[in-house]
Parts: structure tokens; sequence; C-alpha cells
């Protein structure tokens, strides 16, 4: 995996499930925001979204699915890794 590329990191216990996109740039983070917005139009989702910035056009972009009684969360990380082109292996 390339240093700058967008790093991914699941987490997931019980009916809670977490995907956080590191980002390094600010393509990136654009790349990112739209992606999330395409998929949940398509998916008609409501996960929660949080930004966080850091320095030098870095920041963590978190999206969290609660109570995730329908597993709706494999649908949505699905499609939104396969429209950010990331692969699997570089899924930590």
């Amino acid at each position: 995996m390339n240093s700058n590329s967008i790093k991914v990191h699941h987490e997931m216990e019980e009916r809670y499930a977490r995907l956080v996109l590191e980002y390094f740039s600010n393509q990136q983070r654009k790349d990112i925001c739209d992606a999330v917005a395409e998929t949940i139009e398509t998916l008609d989702s409501a996960p929660s979204l949080i930004v966080t910035p850091k320095p030098n056009q870095c920041g963590e972009y978190s999206i969290e699915f609660h109570d995730d009684y329908d597993k709706e969360s494999f649908a949505f990380f699905e499609e939104l890794i396969k429209e950010l082109k990331i692969p699997k292996a570089d899924i930590d």
C-alpha cells in the first residue's frame, strides 16, 4: 500500500459498526465525501458521520452504524470501498 493511500480501519461489535477512512490530501477528502454522499443516496442509508481534520490536509472520516439490527453497514461499507477503489487487502 502506498503511504499516501487512503487508510481504512474497520471495527465491529454486536450491533455497532464503524469504518474510518484516513486521508492525506484535500483531494482524498473530497473523493471520500463524494463517495459517501453517493452511497447514502444509492442505499438510502443514514449512518452517523464524523470528520476530524488534522494538520497538513490530513484527517479522518468516520462512518458509524448504531443499533444495526439489519446489518445495513455491510452493504454500505462494501459499496463505499468499491466506489473508492480501495483493495480489500488494504482494510484492517
